[in-house]
């Protein structure tokens, strides 16, 4: 409720975490809403556009929400912004109208709860490593290099829930490269 996002913003330092990752206009006065749409618009142009596409579809959803406090349950919303990434806008809007996608997010909530996963956000690396909260890039990366250095190999354990082919998980290999890079 309201009450825990004003305890999160406070705890996790969320206006000088997105300022130090670009967000330079990190609105903390939106209304906090239901991503369930959101989530399963993602989902949907993971699996039908790749996952380039749907993490441009995140970009435009994060400075939507974050700098311009939009809501991610605004169906309209999510359509312009599905456009705006690159993506069929009619096309979203009519998946988002179906129930298509509802199932397999239903499922990947409840492997969460099953993982204890309780606050966002949350990164699982090969589906036994977690860190919680608005991890810093030098924690991540002491995880992968730990991860790297211990020659464990894993696989990806949404993708197959969410029902996102091994193709589509393969084509965004570059975009995690490219991002390890950074």
């Amino acid at each position: 409720g309201a009450a825990e996002f004003e305890a999160q913003k406070s705890r996790h330092q969320l206006k000088e975490r997105g300022q130090a990752v670009g967000i330079q206009h990190f609105n903390l006065d939106r209304v906090a809403s239901s991503t369930f749409l959101s989530h399963r618009l993602v989902q949907w142009v993971s699996k039908e556009y790749g996952l380039a596409k749907s993490e441009a579809l995140y970009n435009v959803l994060n400075r939507r929400h974050f700098e311009e406090g939009q809501k991610l349950n605004d169906a309209a919303m999510l359509a312009e912004a599905a456009a705006e990434a690159g993506v069929d806008g009619a096309a979203a809007a009519a998946f988002m109208a179906s129930d298509a996608g509802e199932a397999e997010i239903k499922r990947s909530q409840e492997m969460l709860r099953h993982m204890g996963v309780h606050s966002i956000p949350t990164f699982i690396i090969q589906g036994r490593y977690s860190l919680s909260g608005a991890a810093h890039a030098e924690e991540l990366g002491r995880l992968f290099r730990e991860i790297e250095a211990s020659g464990e190999e894993g696989e990806p354990v949404f993708a197959p829930i969410l029902g996102i082919p091994p193709e589509r998980v393969e084509e965004g290999l570059p975009l995690i490269a490219a991002a390890a890079q950074q």
